[in-house]
């Protein structure tokens, strides 16, 4: 998925982008790692250059997912989140100065930022409602539904998504438990809406009645 719908990485390959993307240093994390934490002193801009991170919240023994990055996607520490590694990966990094600085002297970059931080605020919001104002199935179901409808590859009976995600991962990124998510899913293939294909590929046969538990 990608977080902000804009890949960072292949804007950076732009011959225009060539100052930019020297002002980037390269960071190398593991699987399960915390990569930034809220009290982080420094004020850092990343890209996710390989791997996938998850961005969350945690109060007392809860935590709470705003969104999972991909190779492309762009965050700063600045937002007061925990940043753990998914998998082993690499990010570039660079301090807020320097992109305000890109900024100001290169303003197609500037038009690219904007659009990007757009994109990442509409996401927020969207994660947000999703915990205050839905219920588990209902937010499960408007997951795959963005998947297959932002994401998804048609083929014949449905259409395929890749989430790369276990149901552990999607629990957690749904603010829910394991065994819910997991009883969820089989409802959705009992009732046809569903085809699981492997680890990580799904089918949905039915993406209007996927829709319309989405927004229920």
């Amino acid at each position: 998925m990608k977080f902000s719908g804009i890949n960072l990485l292949d804007e950076l390959e732009r011959a225009d982008f060539e100052d930019i993307r020297n002002v980037f240093s390269e960071r190398k994390f593991k699987k399960g790692a915390v990569i930034f934490a809220p009290d982080t002193e420094d004020d850092l801009v990343f890209i996710v250059a390989k791997g996938r991170v998850r961005i969350y919240l945690a109060y007392e023994s809860k935590e709470f997912t705003l969104g999972i990055l991909g190779p492309g996607d762009l965050y700063s520490t600045h937002a007061g989140c925990f940043v753990q590694a998914y998998e082993d990966g690499m990010l570039l990094t660079t301090d807020v100065q320097s992109v305000k600085r890109c900024m100001a002297d290169i303003p197609i970059f500037n038009r690219t930022m904007v659009r990007v931080l757009g994109k990442i605020l509409q996401n927020s919001f969207s994660v947000i409602d999703g915990l205050v104002f839905k219920d588990i199935n209902s937010r499960l179901c408007a997951y795959l539904y963005k998947e297959a409808d932002q994401y998804g590859k048609p083929v014949d009976g449905g259409i395929e998504i890749n989430l790369n995600l276990t149901t552990e991962q999607l629990s957690t990124l749904l603010g829910a438990t394991r065994q819910t998510v997991s009883t969820l899913l089989n409802n959705l293939i009992r009732e046809g809406i569903l085809v699981r294909i492997d680890r990580s590929d799904w089918l949905v046969s039915d993406l209007e009645q996927l829709k319309s538990f989405a927004e229920n």
